[in-house]
């Protein structure tokens, strides 16, 4: 793929694994062009792969941060960044799945006071009110707070485990 095609890599903003994805797909291609270490370079061509939602997003950031790579990546991160809403047990299980992936990379596995602190910043909405009532000793323990999560919001999983199930085995996955 070369700057000529940017249609090729397109951001809508979707979630954060879209913009992991997304942020992973520039800086190859940014490598590619030998443009790895040209910020501006970086963040102009990012503004022609944004669409939908990125881009009405990316219109209202300030200048500053539209043009550097740096900042806009920074940017994208916290705006995608990892959230639980608390709407299914999927979304309990993925939420509590990616916790511990990024604990694992961050080799604090074994830190269950790490990861409640990550998982502390990702709660939003009606999640993030149950996650205020909980008693500290639960909120500031990852082991304790996952089982919260589970028994909280991991209604129907079992359900949705064997919805996917009969899918896999109607569609042939």
């Amino acid at each position: 793929m070369s700057t000529n095609e940017p249609d090729h890599l397109e951001f809508q903003g979707k979630d954060l694994k879209e913009c992991e994805r997304f942020i992973a797909a520039v800086n190859k291609q940014a490598r590619a062009e030998g443009k790895l270490r040209d910020d501006q370079w970086i963040a102009d061509f990012v503004a022609i792969c944004l669409g939908g939602d990125a881009l009405m997003w990316w219109s209202l950031l300030d200048e500053e941060t539209q043009g550097s790579w740096r900042l806009l990546r920074q940017a994208m991160i916290s705006r995608f960044r990892l959230q639980f809403h608390g709407k299914s047990g999927a979304e309990a299980e993925d939420f509590v799945y990616q916790i511990r992936q990024r604990a694992l990379h961050a080799g604090k596995l074994k830190d269950p006071q790490w990861a409640a602190d990550f998982a502390s910043g990702c709660f939003v909405g009606g999640a993030l009110r149950w996650y205020m009532s909980l008693e500290p000793g639960v909120r500031n323990d990852w082991d304790s707070l996952q089982q919260a999560i589970f028994a909280q919001y991991g209604q129907g999983l079992e359900q949705d485990s064997q919805l996917a199930y009969v899918s896999s085995l109607l569609l042939g996955i």
